[in-house]
């Protein structure tokens, strides 16, 4: 009887959340293309700034190194 029960409940709970599930959103091809837009142009823009961002980075070191490692003093203005 109690296996009987167990298994009621289990099915019925699968049955439950299966039937409450949010139906998936079917894009309409204008839709996907327009998502596609959207994303290539934010991974442009990222790129575009992590390349900035390097380039920026670059010139702000002031710190030199020698050739054993050790930093060199900056230049006395």
């Amino acid at each position: 009887m109690k296996r009987l029960a167990v298994i009621s409940a289990v099915v019925f709970t699968t049955l439950t959340l299966n039937s409450c599930r949010q139906a998936d959103d079917v894009l309409s091809p204008e839709e996907q293309a327009t998502l596609q837009k959207v994303r290539d142009s934010s991974n442009v823009s990222s790129q575009r700034d992590y390349v900035d961002s390097i380039n920026n980075n670059q010139g702000a070191n002031t710190a030199s190194f020698a050739e054993d490692g050790e930093i060199v003093p900056p230049p006395k203005k």
